[in-house]
């Protein structure tokens, strides 16, 4: 299982968080969770699609324990931008985090395999075991949510 599927929940986790160290550590914990919880899956969708749903939901997690810890880091040079830029740029991620987090499920997976992985309508369907249409169908509801709730941030 590990071998098999540790590449794209790698990939998927290092595109959330940025960090290949910390992409590692979550790649293990979520391997170890997958392994602990193996008597829950009830086989409604792929194992790939399980174990992606694991590592993303550590990844946010860990993601907004970041912005919410202090950090002892010097501002990058080359960003030169106002601090009440990236306060609100800080409020902002917060913001479409929550948001996301806060979708039901049947739109929150099809989203993050299309927007954060890139995958195509087609891969979706397949992983998730949907007609085309309604992947399609439910990643344009989502990301209608997501206009909607970050209307006020425009």
């Amino acid at each position: 299982m590990v071998r098999l599927h540790q590449d794209f929940v790698y990939g998927a986790i290092l595109r959330v968080v940025r960090s290949p160290i910390l992409a590692e550590d979550l790649t293990q914990e979520t391997f170890i969770r997958a392994y602990r919880g193996l008597d829950e899956f009830r086989g409604d969708a792929q194992l790939r699609t399980w174990l992606y749903r694991i590592g993303t939901n550590l990844a946010l997690n860990a993601v907004t324990r970041q912005r919410e810890a202090p950090t002892d880091q010097l501002p990058d040079t080359a960003h030169q931008s106002s601090p009440e830029t990236d306060v609100e740029l800080a409020h902002l991620r917060r913001h479409l985090s929550e948001t996301i987090e806060s979708l039901p499920e049947s739109l929150r997976t099809p989203l993050i395999l299309r927007e954060y992985d890139g995958m195509s309508y087609q891969d979706i369907a397949d992983d998730l075991d949907l007609p085309l249409n309604t992947v399609r169908t439910r990643i344009l509801r989502a990301r209608r949510a997501l206009r909607r709730e970050l209307e006020p941030w425009r």
